[in-house]
Parts: C-alpha cells; structure tokens; sequence
C-alpha cells in the first residue's frame, strides 16, 4: 500500500488572499453570493465547497443549466491554483472544459472538488468534481489550464 505524501501548507500570504476571496465570494458577489457557499477544504491545490442550485438558473427542464456548472468550476478551479503559488500572481483560465454526465434538478445541494495536480512553465493543470451532497452522484468533470503570471492589460496599442 502506497500513502500520498503530505502537502505543504499553503503560503499565509496566499492563505490570507483565499480569506479575501472567501468573504468577497460568500457575501459581496452577485452569483456566488447566492450560493450558501461553504468551504470543506482548503489546502495546497485542493479544495472542495458545497453550493446551492437555485432555480433562477433553471435549463427549462428543472435542472440547473450546464453554463451555471462551467462557471462554478472555473471559479473554483482558479481559486484552487492561487493555493499552489508561493507569491500572488494574476492568472487566466486558457482551456477550459466540462463534461456533464447526469443532470442535476435545481435545489439539489452539490459539491465541487478540485485539484491542481502540476504546473509546468507558468501553466496550471486543474481538475475538478460536481457530485452531489446527499448521495455522491457523479454531476460534471471538468478541467482547465491556467496561465500563471499573466500581465495586465496593455496601456500601449500592439497595432
């Protein structure tokens, strides 16, 4: 048997920038807000939260809409990057893809779980899990690129 080696820890300059980003998500965004966001764990290149489905993101069917899915997981994703760095660094989702594997009715509490599993020259590698609460059922896989390090927006013309 073969036991994972432990992760360091999250750098507390990092750790207190996830804080920040907490409160704002949990209190001050207008999708996330609404969410009842809950933090299960956050660590260095993993977390997971739970989240609420509310029927304002209804596909017409019942369920909740797969674009809802996508940008849970891409918040989620990217949140789960800045866990990995030593220092803040801006960065920008490059690739990005979800699968949806069962749909999920709104109302239904589900849970999102991701892991940044290697960064190689300023790329992040993340994967990610929407099962629900109750009973674990596989809802969306997704995964995504991020590049690490991205520059602000140019204040000189490029043309």
């Amino acid at each position: 048997m073969t036991t994972t080696p432990p992760r360091p820890e999250i750098n507390p300059a990092i750790g207190a920038l996830l804080q920040s980003a907490r409160d704002f998500l949990t209190h001050e965004h207008t999708l996330f807000s609404t969410l009842g966001l809950k933090p299960l764990l956050i660590g260095r290149g993993q977390m997971r939260f739970s989240f609420d489905t509310p029927a304002s993101y209804d596909d017409g069917d019942g369920n909740v809409h797969g674009g809802f899915l996508t940008i849970v997981n891409d918040s989620i994703m990217g949140l789960t990057v800045f866990t990995t760095l030593e220092e803040f660094k801006p960065i920008a989702t490059v690739n990005l893809r979800t699968d949806y594997i069962e749909p999920l009715k709104c109302g239904t509490r589900a849970v999102c779980t991701c892991d940044c599993y290697a960064i190689v020259d300023e790329i992040a590698f993340v994967k990610a899990e929407i099962r629900t609460e109750n009973d674990s059922t596989l809802i969306a896989t997704g995964s995504a690129a991020f590049m690490v390090g991205t520059r602000g927006p140019s204040k000189v013309s490029r043309l």
